[in-house]
């Protein structure tokens, strides 16, 4: 990347007026600033502007409050055209950069020599998005990704992605990956690292589930083991399952759209044991539900519906199984919160 950094990009850079190509050359501008004697001149230049807008202040930030203030509340200073949120924040976000940079300056010039600070030392903000029990969340990724997060899940992304791409995921979480040359995109869950290019794939990684699977429907992925050691590449169609008691691996072929159909409102039970079932009626409709005969978790179910209240999937259920079941009525506890509903099951006398 060609740098054509002078004092005026930098003065306006602190400002927020520059442009996405301006931000990358000075990212990289500042990340070898130890090897770079031109950035010596132009910082310092630039601290002295940044003092002397100070004293042409009489050496006070009111100014800097009353700015933002008046731009906040324009409509009690001034008559003036309606302005978009988002220059309130690039201007507040303009006066917040100031102490930062000046801070940054400081830092270089009048810290010691050992305490240097190296791109890899530098901090990572994260963003993180929670998916309640019962509810479904869509969401969109810096690089221009989207997917969905199914209930109870969490997905932490960073703020600004790296040369490589990567998100933690607990949960499950459906994924359509933007294509950008030389970066990977690597999905990071408890038991495996998925890696991708571009594509789109359902993950499934439940803490309280005993097994973690990956479902592909487009491109190529490549799942690499972290707990147990393995490494598979998958094309579409195909699922590959860990399962953490057995420390085993399942390749199998399969309609990947339908590991996905949650996202749409679906909920497809494919000839599953009840013992897992539940944990996905749990996470599904935000209950908690008590099996009291262990024989019923062996009980399979080959269902598919979409929106249905918790009470039709029990009967569609009870209509299969011999069992009874019975939902309790939600209270209160001390301080006045609603206790979570609870389904207790047994098998019929």
């Amino acid at each position: 990347m060609e740098r054509k950094i002078n004092n005026t990009t930098l003065l306006n850079f602190s400002k927020g007026k520059y442009s996405y190509n301006t931000y990358l050359q000075v990212k990289e501008w500042f990340c070898d600033f130890h090897e770079n004697k031109e950035l010596e001149t132009l910082s310092l230049d630039q601290w002295n502007e940044l003092n002397n807008l100070s004293q042409d202040h009489n050496d006070s930030l009111n100014y800097l409050f009353e700015k933002v203030e008046f731009d906040i509340w324009p409509g009690e200073k001034k008559e003036t055209p309606k302005i978009k949120l988002w220059n309130y924040y690039r201007q507040i976000a303009a006066i917040l950069l100031i102490p930062v940079l000046a801070f940054s300056i400081w830092h270089y010039y009048f810290a010691s020599d050992n305490a240097l600070v190296t791109p890899a030392q530098t901090f990572q903000s994260w963003v993180e998005i929670n998916a309640p029990e019962g509810a479904r969340v869509e969401f969109f990724l810096p690089d221009s990704s989207i997917g969905w997060l199914n209930s109870g899940s969490k997905l932490k992304y960073p703020i600004v992605f790296s040369e490589n791409r990567t998100v933690e995921l607990t949960g499950e979480a459906w994924f359509n990956v933007k294509h950008l040359d030389a970066s990977e995109f690597v999905v990071s869950v408890p038991d495996m690292d998925i890696k991708v290019l571009g594509t789109q794939f359902n993950v499934t990684a439940y803490s309280d589930d005993d097994f973690t699977a990956v479902a592909l429907e487009r491109g190529e992925v490549e799942v690499n083991g972290k707990t147990e050691v393995f490494n598979q590449i998958i094309v579409p169609n195909e699922k590959i399952c860990f399962n953490r008691n057995k420390k085993s691996v399942v390749l199998s072929e399969v309609d990947a759209a339908r590991f996905s159909a949650w996202k749409e409102g679906y909920l497809i039970i494919d000839n599953e044991p009840l013992g897992e079932v539940v944990n996905r009626l749990e996470r599904w409709y935000n209950v908690g539900i008590k099996i009291q005969d262990e024989t019923l978790k062996r009980y399979r179910f080959k269902a598919t519906f979409r929106d249905e209240p918790l009470e039709e999937v029990l009967k569609l259920i009870a209509k299969t199984t011999p069992i009874i079941y019975n939902i309790d009525e939600r209270s209160t506890d001390n301080n006045g919160v609603l206790i979570q509903k609870t389904v207790t099951m047994k098998l019929k006398n």
